[in-house]
């Protein structure tokens, strides 16, 4: 046996225990391959609009391998039994502040500018209130498994902002698999131009018909209310926010310009390379949302109205889609006490006549083209907005492909495709029927028994 490497005889033992190493790694047993897994005889809903009967689906690893009538299962496949059963693409939630855990608020110097003798291009850091664009949200990520509440809507995939401050950071779409994963972490900027006193101390206040805006719970490390201190008013929070867009205009036309977290938060924004999600509370939100994104150039997304539909044209103008909760208002009574100073029965009539309108919201937001997908989108409340005359079809893909384009994922996410990640909810029958529920949820492969907390891959 000969080492030799050309002629140069003095490379022969370096070279042995290089060799030797080859042949152990070779002699290695190879890493342990998940069986494939194989949904049979389930109807499928694609997600689109197609639905395969008595079809198949196999998975392979984190993907799907295959779609389709009649295929047989992969030899040596777990093999999931789907007569009776109804696979749909996992379910997407468009908006959620749950999960993250903020960083405090970096603190800067107390120097102010020298005004009289320089002009500085860009704001004094110190009037940055409100203004977190340096966060990102897929570096704050504090999800802890197991989803079990989540399964059981279908929910495998989630947007997760950080809700806090007129410009509120980067969101990043996440999948909630045993170990969450980010999908994009560039998904979109958040945008807050609240009225009515929409800022105390850095907090968002809610201030529309009892709706909390920020689609769950507080995340942590939120600024907590402190008394008003500026921008207090709506003038200055529009302002606040106009301006810090177009210093970031002005940084990321710049060469070399000197660091800025916040400018650099907002560069992906304001050059147009993600859209603006603008969390509003009414239709004078929806209003300035649109004049901000036209004049600074970029897409927008209206997150949370229940006001969309007297915004319609406006929203076509821009083709903006809009994020709904689907947890609609109950009915307010009609019926006028005897108390001395009981409402008066026009009133009465006039709230109970702006509830049966918003009832309506997505509906005519839907006939009307306007792209819609569904923050917290439990099953229950869905079924809820279906029946209040949203299509089912329409709703289907509120939780699927719509919220996978507006995201920038429909080449992973959003239909039961082959090549598409395996995210998967297998449920007893149809979505849209309150006695069905959900059996089992794939993550990128993996299987999760959605009334239990147990795993299984």
């Amino acid at each position: 046996m000969s080492y030799t490497v050309g002629a140069d005889r003095r490379h022969a033992f370096p070279m042995q225990p290089i060799c030797l190493l080859s042949a152990l790694l070779v002699a290695s047993p190879a890493p342990r391959v998940a069986p494939d897994i194989a949904i049979v005889g389930a109807r499928i809903e694609v997600g689109d609009g197609r639905v395969i009967d008595n079809g198949t689906i196999v998975v392979r690893g984190d993907r799907i391998a295959a779609v389709g009538a009649g295929l047989a299962a992969p030899s040596g496949a777990t093999v999931i039994d789907g007569k009776g059963l109804t696979v749909y693409p996992g379910f997407i939630d468009a908006y959620s502040t749950s999960g993250l855990k903020l960083p405090e608020p970096v603190p800067s110097g107390k120097d102010q500018p020298d005004t009289l003798n320089t002009a500085p291009a860009t704001m004094w850091h110190e009037n940055r209130k409100n203004i977190r664009a340096d966060v990102r949200a897929a570096k704050c990520l504090d999800l802890k498994g197991p989803f079990t509440d989540r399964y059981k809507e279908g929910i495998t995939s989630v947007l997760l902002s950080g809700g806090n401050g007129s410009l509120a950071g980067t969101a990043a779409l996440v999948d909630l698999a045993a170990e969450p994963k980010v999908l994009n972490d560039q998904a979109a900027g958040e945008i807050v131009l609240r009225s009515a006193g929409g800022f105390r101390g850095g907090e968002h206040v809610h201030d529309h018909d009892n709706e909390d805006m920020a689609g769950g719970q507080r995340p942590q490390g939120a600024q907590q209310p402190t008394g008003y201190q500026y921008p207090g008013t709506l003038f200055g929070i529009v302002g606040l926010t106009r301006q810090t867009l177009a210093d970031a205009q002005y940084y990321a036309a710049q060469s070399s310009p000197k660091a800025d977290p916040v400018y650099d938060g907002l560069k992906p924004l304001v050059t147009g390379q993600i859209p603006g999600l603008f969390t509003v509370s009414n239709a004078r939100d929806i209003s300035r949302a649109a004049n901000v994104s036209k004049e600074f150039g970029f897409p927008m997304i209206v997150n949370g109205t229940t006001d969309g539909y007297r915004m319609i044209d406006l929203l076509k103008a821009r083709q903006a889609p809009v994020i709904l909760s689907p947890e609609l208002a109950d009915e307010p009574t009609r019926k006028m006490s005897d108390d001395v100073d009981a409402t008066p029965q026009r009133v009465l009539d006039a709230r109970w006549e702006l509830w049966k309108e918003r009832q309506g919201n997505a509906r005519m937001l839907n006939e009307a083209g306007i792209t819609l997908a569904f923050r917290n989108p439990s099953l229950e409340n869905v079924r809820k907005v279906i029946a209040a005359g949203l299509p089912r079809e329409a709703a289907l893909k509120a939780l699927t492909v719509n919220p996978a384009a507006m995201y920038g994922v429909s080449n992973r996410l959003g239909t039961v495709e082959a090549g598409k990640l395996a995210n998967l909810v297998i449920m007893t029958g149809d979505f849209a029927d309150a006695k069905s529920t959900v059996k089992t949820v794939l993550v990128e492969g993996t299987a999760f028994d959605a009334e239990k907390k147990e795993t299984a891959k």
